[in-house]
């Protein structure tokens, strides 16, 4: 697992059941200079259900909340 990858986790573990918006994660994982950079969190979110998910495509910790952002369930 990356840095980044682990930064993530931290952060959705931190709020589990709680969606944490894009923005939430950006600033927490990425950095205030990452405003902008709405790809960061999709591609690493993808990168952990890939190491972390039974099944990826159809992810039962790490879930997408559409339109919030995503959630971690255990």
């Amino acid at each position: 697992m990356t840095p980044t990858e682990w930064r993530l986790l931290e952060v959705l573990i931190r709020s589990t059941g709680c969606p944490v918006s894009q923005k939430e994660l950006l600033q927490e994982v990425w950095g205030p200079s990452y405003g902008t950079e709405t790809d960061c969190p999709w591609v690493c979110m993808a990168q952990l259900r890939r190491k972390l998910e039974a099944d990826p495509a159809h992810p039962r910790h790490f879930v997408t909340e559409p339109g919030m952002g995503y959630r971690f369930e255990r």
